[in-house]
């Protein structure tokens, strides 16, 4: 494997699209979720749902792969599970590297004409994890159980608890509660049903609003305690990820404290990972905005950079992995004039204060301006054509900015937001200047 990455290979002429550097893009074609990202060998192991003949969704979504030392420098691979004539689709999921048997691709088989209520389905990888086979009677858990009501269906994650295997499934029930339906087994092929992991109505709203269906649930410890992770949908409309920190007895997850974990209209389908170290960490699929824009051509989607999961007290916060923090370029010094960040990503750390505005220009355009106004507990990022959007900051506390071609993610105690600040081109330079708009002293 070279450390040659898609965006090496791939670097646009200029006139054209900025691809980003240290955000995973494909060489052409639609991805979204990241459906799992594991460490092997001397390696990460990227997979994710990919369209590779279009740049908008279809239902035909395949698990396209990628490869890494460094998190960083991706290199993409052959496709490594396809869509087979018995299904029309192969959705979201999670890959089991220790299981019997060897590895074990766990993924949502749907088919005409109920997209929404998929079964969950199992491939068999190979040792190099690029091959996965899977058959017509490869189905481990054929749909919800008929006496919870369940309406939307997916998503499975897998993991090892104590001496069992356990899955999750995303759903949302009939009467209007979001859930996720909690699975065991002896040897990852026979599945019991044991009800809801957890659920909760759309009305709602302590701590956050969690929606009508859970996609993408996952749940893990985070220093001693039980997160679970959930990507919020109703109504076919996408919101964000949200956090819960509570008590689980092995059967039942029960929630303390819920919490938004991104924040801006891009960062969705969060998943979750453990990373060389052991360390959990998050990667998101970051959307295009508008998510199918008519004007994209070659290649549409994103994926976020890599983030260690922290609690901080009965919260969680994202930092931005110290391999993408080393792989960035300090932007502490901006020359006048700009800085031309074509083939690097620039990483700027401060602490926003009242009065105070960072400007980022992208050859003659302002594309984007953050300030914060009294108290300075929330961070305003204005963007040329797409309005206004708040972040939760910790007055006093340093946040790190994140600018990859047209990708703007924000990391910090108090929230973590994932922007688009496109379309930006590889001819135009970027430039950071502050103003100051404190009133004079008296």
């Amino acid at each position: 494997m070279t450390a040659q990455s898609t965006a090496d290979r791939l670097a646009p002429a200029r006139g054209h699209r900025a691809r980003p550097r240290v955000h995973f893009t494909a060489g052409e074609g639609w991805i979204n979720d990241p459906t799992g990202l594991v460490w092997s060998g001397d390696r990460y192991h990227l997979y994710y749902q990919a369209v590779p003949e279009g740049v908008v969704w279809a239902p035909e979504c395949r698990w396209g792969r990628a490869e890494s030392p460094d998190l960083v420098h991706w290199v993409e691979q052959p496709v490594a599970l396809a869509p087979q004539p018995f299904e029309l689709g192969c959705w979201s999921g999670r890959v089991v590297l220790d299981g019997p048997g060897g590895p074990r691709l766990f993924y949502t088989r749907v088919r005409e004409p109920d997209w929404g209520l998929g079964a969950v389905a199992v491939a068999a990888g190979d040792a190099a994890l690029a091959k996965w086979v899977t058959g017509p009677d490869d189905v481990v858990v054929p749909g919800p159980p008929p006496e919870l009501d369940i309406t939307t269906f997916r998503d499975p994650f897998v993991f090892r608890h104590q001496d069992e295997w356990v899955m999750i499934v995303g759903a949302g029930r009939a009467d209007g509660s979001a859930a996720a339906v909690h699975y065991h087994s002896p040897d990852l092929v026979r599945w019991t049903c044991d009800g809801l992991l957890a659920q909760r109505h759309s009305t709602a709203t302590d701590g956050a609003w969690t929606g009508s269906a859970w996609e993408c649930p996952q749940l893990l410890q985070v220093d001693g305690e039980w997160v679970l992770v959930v990507s919020v949908w109703a109504a076919d409309e996408l919101h964000y990820v949200a956090v819960a920190i509570g008590d689980y007895d092995g059967r039942r997850f029960e929630p303390r404290h819920w919490q938004r974990l991104t924040h801006g209209n891009s960062a969705y389908a969060a998943s979750v990972f453990a990373d060389r170290d052991g360390q959990p960490g998050v990667m998101s699929w970051l959307r295009e905005e508008p998510r199918t824009d008519p004007t994209l051509v070659g290649w549409a989607g994103a994926h976020s950079a890599p983030a260690l999961l922290h609690r901080v007290g009965d919260r969680l916060s994202l930092e931005l992995h110290p391999l993408v923090v080393a792989a960035s370029r300090p932007l502490d010094d901006v020359p006048p004039g700009g800085i031309d960040l074509l083939g690097e990503a620039g990483l700027l750390a401060y602490v926003p204060r009242p009065g105070r505005r960072l400007s980022i220009r992208a050859g003659e355009r302002i594309v984007a301006e953050l300030h914060t106004d009294p108290p300075a507990t929330t961070l305003w990022i204005d963007r040329a054509g797409r309005g206004s959007a708040g972040l939760p900051v910790t007055p006093g506390d340093e946040i790190r900015v994140l600018l990859d071609a047209d990708i703007l993610e924000v990391f910090g105690s108090g929230g973590y937001g994932a922007y688009r600040i496109g379309p930006i081109t590889a001819d135009e330079p970027f430039e950071l200047a502050w103003t100051d708009d404190l009133p004079p002293a008296p």
